[in-house]
């Protein structure tokens, strides 16, 4: 396969080669859980919010669409029946092509994403905008989009990165060696704890977006996804640790925690929690975080989890015969949970990589 430098490329505007559609009003917050993907704008999860129950009778945007944000650019191919947020706010377009397939669709997805990054909530576009905004893409002789290299482009890419995930999966696998044998969750007995008992809580320092260097090293705020990190930067302060759990006490992610394996510094928002009587294990952290996050439901914007709320809240934990936590049947749970997952990873990879040939192929 030629390489990408290779091609002839062209520009396009979008509304030469898409049509472009607004999906029907609809706010997520109006629909029940369900197993329908919700789509609007957002950088992540393919633009889907949730996934929902359509209404009586609720015409789905259909498959092989491409959806864009006029708010963020935000770009994804979708492969299912989904529903389209239209309407005011984190609306999305849709754009509908016969040749909009899956391999050569998360291809243009791509380019179009890299075009419409400029739109932000200061400068948002339209339907009319997206129609007008250039796209480059390798063109055939004729100086047509070449759907055909982009789709072998695309199942070359995917394909390398199923075995990169192959690879890693295994590793972890060997790593962690064979699941123990250890008794059932509900067969343990439990006991309400401090958190001061078993924590010592640090504080995080507050550092300004403005004030920072682009660089390295995580910087964690009080964030409920990408493992806390908001930023990579140059900086560092007295908040400077590694092998933690960071526990958000504000924002979105209040009384979320990540376990931080690598040197990273911390914002004021969070706190770093490190065991008194036992070595900070990744395994058991990563327990400890489930068994915080139990407690989200007590706080909100109004009652945040402070550093003395946190210390004066009681979570249940596993505890040996003498009313200990039992620390190592913490680290082995955690441990059995997580070969179990790259198990079925492993299994998933082994079927997508049979159905998406079969789907291919044809």
């Amino acid at each position: 396969m030629r390489n990408l430098d290779e091609l002839r490329w062209e520009q396009f505007h979008i509304g030469d080669i898409f049509s472009v559609e607004r999906p029907s009003a609809r706010n997520k917050d109006n629909y029940e859980d369900g197993d329908v993907p919700f789509v609007a704008s957002g950088a992540i999860n393919n633009g889907v919010m949730k996934c929902c129950k359509p209404k009586d009778d609720e015409k789905l945007d259909k498959r092989e669409c491409i959806t864009v944000s006029p708010v963020d650019g935000s770009t994804f191919y979708q492969a299912y029946d989904f529903l389209g947020r239209g309407g005011a706010g984190s609306s999305v377009l849709l754009l509908r092509s016969a040749y909009n397939e899956l391999l050569s669709g998360q291809f243009i997805a791509r380019m179009i994403s890299q075009t419409c990054s400029k739109y932000t909530y200061g400068h948002m576009g339209n339907k009319e905008s997206i129609k007008r905004e250039i796209i480059q893409l390798p063109t055939t002789d004729e100086y047509k989009p070449d759907y055909q290299y982009m789709a072998s482009y695309s199942n070359q890419k995917r394909l390398a990165l199923l075995e990169k995930y192959r690879v890693y999966a295994k590793t972890r696998i060997a790593e962690l060696g064979e699941p123990m044998e250890i008794p059932a969750i509900t067969q343990k007995k439990w006991e309400p704890v401090l958190v001061s008992d078993i924590f010592d809580i640090l504080s995080g320092k507050r550092l300004v977006a403005a004030d920072t260097t682009p660089g390295d090293r995580p910087f964690i705020g009080a964030l409920d996804n990408s493992n806390g990190i908001a930023r990579f930067v140059n900086d560092t302060n007295v908040s400077l640790d590694k092998n933690v759990l960071g526990v958000n006490y504000d924002g979105n992610g209040m009384v979320i925690g990540f376990y931080h394996p690598y040197e990273c510094i911390f914002s004021d928002s969070v706190k770093r929690f490190h065991l008194k009587n036992h070595e900070d294990k990744a395994f058991v952290l990563l327990f400890m975080k489930v068994a915080i996050l139990q407690q989200k439901s007590k706080f909100g914007y109004l009652y945040k989890f402070n550093a003395e709320r946190m210390a004066n809240t009681k979570i249940m934990l596993p505890v040996t015969d003498d009313g200990a936590p039992d620390y190592e049947y913490m680290e082995q749970y955690a441990k059995n949970l997580m070969l179990r997952k790259y198990k079925q990873y492993l299994s998933y990879l082994d079927s997508k990589e049979k159905t998406d040939t079969v789907a291919t192929d044809n």
